[in-house]
């Protein structure tokens, strides 16, 4: 039970340190029209991704047979989902740590010299309409901000590749748990901390609005010189965990 628990807060941590969220939260947060509701709608958005990566997880411990029974921990689906798993996460941890030794700046969509993804870029020239309607920038009318604000939250936290391959281990991860009624507390500890990032741009927008720039440049600092390598150890020890429980329970063994 205490490795499980464990687990799941090596991946909320993850999620939590994780920049992208928080900066773009800050980024939605600083809205001229309607800064409260545009952060209170990713904040409600990004708590609703995570809740749908996780669950994401759960439907396919549930569906591998990989929860915590003893059949589960002899059979090929959940040693399958068991080394994808792992190997996801390693991937993810290697190229955090990469990141941080070639000091790859973060990602800030409020600035005009950012640079799209691939694939952001990719649906910008098949759905111009949408994504146009998506960019922060955009000067929208206040229902479609706050529906724009809720979209990126749910996009950051449940669709994002950085972030969706670390919820769906946690809810992978919760399976595991056993006794059943103690996966309620494994869940309790998952979402306090990966859900932070996401609801933080609302409270600094709720307590102390115009500080959300000066945070914004703080966090960043931060994040360059200490959190990518934290993330990336949090990520490799979390997927050598995982790695090392789909080894021990490979079938034949």
């Amino acid at each position: 039970m205490d490795s499980h628990l464990a687990v799941l807060a090596s991946l909320a941590l993850a999620i939590f340190l994780s920049p992208e969220t928080l900066v773009l939260g800050l980024v939605i947060a600083g809205d001229k029209k309607v800064p409260r509701l545009t952060s209170l709608a990713f904040a409600v958005g990004a708590v609703l991704g995570i809740a749908f990566a996780t669950g994401i997880g759960l439907w396919i411990a549930h569906i591998s047979d990989a929860g915590a029974t003893e059949s589960a921990q002899h059979g090929w689906p959940g040693f399958i989902v068991r080394v994808c798993i792992a190997g996801a996460l390693l991937t993810i941890g290697v190229y955090r740590a990469v990141n941080a030794m070639r000091h790859t700046p973060i990602a800030d969509v409020s600035e005009p010299q950012h640079k799209p993804g691939r694939l952001a870029t990719a649906l910008t020239e098949r759905f111009p309409t949408v994504m146009r309607q998506l960019d922060p920038g955009a000067d929208l009318p206040v229902s479609r901000r706050v529906t724009r604000a809720g979209l990126a939250g749910f996009a950051i936290c449940g669709l994002h590749p950085k972030v969706f391959p670390i919820a769906i281990a946690a809810g992978h991860q919760i399976m595991q748990i056993d006794p059943r009624p103690l996966r309620t507390l494994g869940i309790v500890v998952f979402a306090l901390i990966a859900v932070v990032p996401a609801v933080v741009p609302a409270v600094i927008e709720l307590v102390k609005p115009d500080a959300t720039v000066r945070i914004k440049q703080a966090y960043e600092r931060i994040m360059r010189a200490h959190g990518r390598w934290i993330t990336a150890l949090l990520l490799v020890g979390a997927g050598l965990f995982v790695g090392f429980d789909a080894w021990r329970g490979m079938p034949g063994w």
